[in-house]
C-alpha cells in the first residue's frame, strides 16, 4: 500500500498520439523494483478479475467526462499601481491562495533589472466573486503584475470579460477511466477492484498532479475492497491549461464508481441501498491507501436516512403513476469526499478590548464561503460574543510570530524535518490555499486556538476575581467545564458574567487580550507546547504570540514540537464527509426534456459553525452538479474555448428552470457529539448528485450513459428505445 511502501511510478514511458502514456506492466529491467513489486500486485488482481470464475460477478465499464469551467460570477481581475520614484508596486487581487500570489510576483520581479526591480510589494487581497478552485494558484496576478510595471505612474486595471476568461480561465480535468469491479455472487460483497485513469491537463501542468493521485484515492468512494490496484496519469495537450476546481479528480472517479455500482445492482440483483451498506468501508478500517480515517464514518446513518426519504421509499408507486407521454425514474448515489490537502496552514489572529469588542484576522479567503462569519463563530465558543471586526485574506498581520520555513511540505524528508524542527520559528509551510473543503475545519482553526488562549489566560482569570475565587481555589481548575449563553460566562454554582465586564476585569489585571497562532496539518494536526504564566500550554498549533492589556506581542518559544510525520504525504485522505442524495426525473418521450421533480440531500458536517452557508453550500453543489451532468461541457482544442468565442450563449450553465426550486431538501445531520470539530464540506455536496441523476435516467428509460453530460438530444434518442 502506499502507507507502507509509498507511491511508486513506472517511471517509462511510450510515444502515443500527442502525448506520451505510462508503460504499466513490469518491465524486464533491473531498475525500478519498488514499482516492480507494485505491479507484479496488480498483475495478480487483475488475473483474478479476468479469470472465468462464475462465482463472481465481474463488470468492466468505460466512463468519460468532459472539460467545463469553473464559471464564477465574476470573471479574474485586478488593480495595479507602479510608484517608479519610490519603487513599490501595489496590488489588489482577488485570489483563493493570497500567500502563493504574493510568493509568485515576488519571484516573477526578484531577478529583474534593478533599475526595474521594485523595492516594496504592497499586495492586498479582496473577496472573490466565485472562485470554485479556478483562482487557487492561477496565473492571473502576475499578469495584473506585469501590466502595472509596464504602465508606471498611473492605475491600471486588467480584467478578463467573459471571452477571455473562457479563453484562458483554468479548467476542469477531462478523464478517462476504464473501472472493473468483482462481486461474489453469494455475498454480494466486492471482492477486487480495478481503474486506469488517463486526465487531459491542457498546455501548463497547473495543477495536474494532485488532481490524479486525488481522484485515484477516490476511486472507491465509500467502499471497502480487500484488493485494489488503480492507475493515473495526466498528459499534456494543447488544451486550455486544466487545474483546480471543485471537487477536483473525485467528482470524475465517483460518478464513474456511483453508475457502476447500480449497474451491478440490476445486475446481481440487489438493493441499492442494501449492496451500499454490506460494502461500506466501517470505522477503523483501512483505505485503499492503507489508513484509517481519523474522523467519524457515518455511511449507515446517510444510507438510513436515503432509504428512509419518500423520494426513494415510493419509487414504484410513483414509476407507476406516470402519465401518459412521460418517463419517471429515481436514482440515488452516496459518496464521501475528503477535505484538506495534506499540507495545511492556518493563521489567526484575535483581540478582544476593554468594553468585550473581539477583533479577527486571518488568512484564509473569500469567496462566498462565509470564512468570516465561521471564523468568528467559532472563536466565539471561547469568547461568548461574535466578532465585530473580521479580516479576512490576510497575510502580513503575523509578523510578531516570526515563521521561517523551508522546502516542500510535500516532499520534505523526516530528516530535514526533525533539524529544521529545532529552530523554534520554523514551520513546515507559513500560509496555503483556501481549497479542498478546508476553509472550516483548517482556515478557522488558529483564530479558534488563540482565541482558546485568551480564555483561559486572560478572560478566566478574570472571572475568577469577579467571582471573588482565588487563583488556588479548585474551581480554577475547572475552566473547561465553563460556558457561554446569551454573552454571559456560566459555571454551576456561581453568578453569571457578562462579557463586557469580564473583559474589562482581564484588562484591568493586564491578562492575555490577544493572542495570534499558527497551525500544520498534514493530515493530523502539529502540536507544541508553549509556556504560558509558568504553565505548560499544549495545544495543535506550531506557533504562538500573546499580548497583555496595554502591552505588545511577546512571540513564545515552543518547548515541544510535534509534526506530523512526513511519511503522512503517502496517507490518501484522512479526514472524510458525507453526502448522499437521491432524485425523481421525469422525461418527456416526444422532446426528450427532463425535469428535476423532487430531490434530497443528506449531508454531515460535524458541527456546523454557519448552518446556513452550509445550506448554501448544498443548494450551490445542487446546481452545479446538475450542470455538469446534464448541461456543460467544452470541446477540448481547436473548437473550443481557447479560439476565444465562448460565451454563455454557447456554455450552458443550470438555471432556475433546470431545478427543482421548490421541491429540494436538504438534511444535515447533527454532529456526533459535541466535541467533534467542523467538517469541510463544500465539495462533497456536488458529486452525488451527478450520479444520482444518470442512475434516475437509467431508471425511466432503460439506457446506461457512459459520457457527461447527458443532453436532451441524447435524452430524446433513448426514449425512442424506451418500452411503451
Amino acid at each position: 500500500s502506499p502507507v507502507k511502501n509509498g507511491w511508486v511510478s513506472p517511471g517509462k514511458f511510450q510515444k502515443a498520439a500527442h502525448t506520451e502514456v505510462p508503460i504499466w506492466p513490469r518491465l524486464p529491467i533491473p531498475d525500478g523494483q519498488d514499482y516492480a513489486e507494485a505491479a507484479d500486485y496488480g498483475a495478480k488482481i487483475r488475473a483474478e478479475l479476468a479469470s472465468d470464475n462464475p462465482a463472481l460477478l465481474v463488470l468492466e465499464r468505460q466512463f468519460d467526462t468532459q472539460s467545463v469551467d469553473p464559471m464564477a460570477l465574476e470573471p479574474e481581475c485586478g488593480l495595479g499601481w507602479y510608484d517608479s520614484t519610490g519603487k513599490s508596486l501595489a496590488l489588489v487581487l482577488g485570489v483563493q491562495s493570497p500567500y502563493e500570489a504574493a510568493d509568485s510576483v515576488a519571484f516573477l520581479l526578484g531577478e529583474a533589472d534593478p533599475k526595474f526591480r521594485p523595492a516594496h510589494i504592497d499586495m492586498n487581497f479582496a473577496s472573490c466573486g466565485g472562485g470554485f478552485g479556478g483562482r487557487d494558484h492561477t496565473p492571473f496576478p502576475l499578469y495584473v503584475a506585469l501590466a502595472a510595471m509596464v504602465f508606471p505612474d498611473r492605475p491600471v486595471r486588467l480584467a478578463n470579460n467573459r471571452f477571455e476568461q473562457f479563453q484562458s480561465g483554468i479548467k476542469r480535468h477531462a478523464f478517462k477511466m476504464k473501472t472493473r469491479i468483482g462481486i461474489d455472487r453469494a455475498t454480494g460483497k466486492i471482492v477486487g477492484f480495478a481503474a486506469d485513469h488517463a486526465l487531459d491537463g491542457g498546455g501548463l501542468a497547473n495543477f495536474s498532479a494532485q488532481v490524479a493521485t486525488v481522484g485515484a484515492n477516490a476511486a472507491l468512494g465509500v467502499y471497502y475492497a480487500p484488493k485494489v490496484d488503480v492507475t493515473t496519469f495526466s498528459f499534456h495537450s494543447r488544451g486550455v491549461t486544466a487545474g483546480s476546481m471543485r471537487c477536483y479528480g473525485t467528482v470524475q472517479t465517483m460518478t464513474a464508481l456511483e453508475v457502476l455500482v447500480d449497474e451491478i445492482c440490476a445486475t446481481l440483483p440487489l438493493d441499492p441501498i442494501e449492496f451500499r451498506r454490506r460494502n461500506a468501508l466501517q470505522a477503523g478500517w483501512r483505505t485503499m491507501a492503507g489508513n484509517p480515517y481519523l474522523t467519524s464514518i457515518r455511511t449507515p446513518e446517510i444510507l438510513d436516512k436515503l432509504e428512509q426519504h419518500p423520494i426513494w421509499r415510493d419509487r414504484a408507486e410513483e414509476k407507476a403513476r406516470a402519465a401518459s407521454g412521460v418517463l419517471i425514474g429515481t436514482g440515488v448515489a452516496c459518496v464521501n469526499k475528503n477535505y484538506g490537502t495534506g499540507a495545511d496552514c492556518t493563521l489567526g489572529s484575535v483581540q478582544i478590548d476593554e468594553d468585550g469588542k473581539i477583533t479577527i484576522q486571518c488568512d484564509a479567503a473569500e469567496m462566498g464561503n462565509g470564512i468570516g462569519t465561521a471564523v468568528a463563530n467559532r472563536a466565539a465558543a471561547y469568547l461568548g460574543g461574535v466578532a465585530d471586526e473580521v479580516s479576512v485574506a490576510q497575510i502580513d498581520a503575523f509578523g510578531p510570530l516570526g515563521l521561517v520555513t523551508s522546502g516542500d511540505p510535500f516532499a520534505i524528508s523526516q530528516e530535514t524535518q526533525d533539524a529544521e524542527a529545532q529552530n523554534p520559528r520554523w514551520v513546515p509551510a507559513i500560509s496555503t490555499a483556501t481549497a479542498a473543503s478546508n476553509g472550516s475545519h483548517v482556515g478557522t482553526h488558529a483564530a479558534a486556538e488563540a482565541a482558546r488562549v485568551i480564555f483561559r489566560f486572560g478572560l478566566w482569570p478574570a472571572a475568577l476575581a469577579l467571582w471573588g475565587l482565588a487563583p488556588t481555589d479548585l474551581t480554577a481548575l475547572e475552566w473547561e467545564k465553563a460556558r457561554w449563553k446569551d454573552g454571559h460566562l456560566v459555571m454551576t454554582g456561581l453568578a453569571p458574567l457578562p462579557l463586557a465586564a469580564v473583559a474589562a476585569k482581564a484588562h484591568a489585571q493586564r491578562g492575555v487580550v490577544a493572542a495570534m497562532a499558527h497551525g500544520f496539518n498534514r493530515w493530523s494536526w502539529a502540536q507544541a507546547t508553549f509556556g504560558i504564566e509558568g504553565e505548560p500550554w499544549t495545544a495543535d498549533i506550531d506557533a504562538l504570540a500573546v499580548r497583555r492589556a496595554g502591552g505588545e506581542f511577546v512571540c513564545l518559544d515552543r518547548s515541544y514540537v510535534m509534526f506530523p510525520p512526513s511519511d503522512y504525504e503517502r496517507i490518501g485522505r484522512s479526514y472524510s464527509a458525507l453526502c448522499g442524495t437521491t432524485v425523481r426525473v421525469t422525461i418527456e418521450r416526444a422532446t426528450g426534456a427532463l425535469r428535476i421533480a423532487k430531490a434530497y440531500s443528506v449531508l454531515e458536517c460535524g458541527q456546523a459553525l454557519v448552518p446556513e452557508i452550509v445550506l448554501g453550500q448544498a443548494q450551490g453543489g445542487f446546481a452545479m452538479g446538475v450542470g455538469y451532468a446534464l448541461l456543460e461541457t467544452l470541446p477540448l482544442y481547436e473548437d473550443g474555448p481557447g479560439n476565444g468565442k465562448w460565451n454563455l450563449g454557447q456554455y450552458l450553465v443550470a438555471r432556475g428552470s433546470d431545478l427543482p426550486l421548490h421541491d429540494l431538501e436538504i438534511e444535515i445531520l447533527p454532529p456526533v457529539d459535541a466535541s467533534e470539530r467542523p467538517k469541510g464540506i463544500a465539495e462533497v455536496v456536488m458529486i452525488p448528485v451527478v450520479p444520482a441523476l444518470l442512475n434516475a435516467i437509467f431508471d425511466a428509460t432503460g439506457r446506461r450513459f457512459q459520457s457527461l453530460p447527458v443532453t436532451q438530444a441524447m435524452l430524446k434518442e433513448a426514449v425512442r428505445e424506451a418500452p411503451k
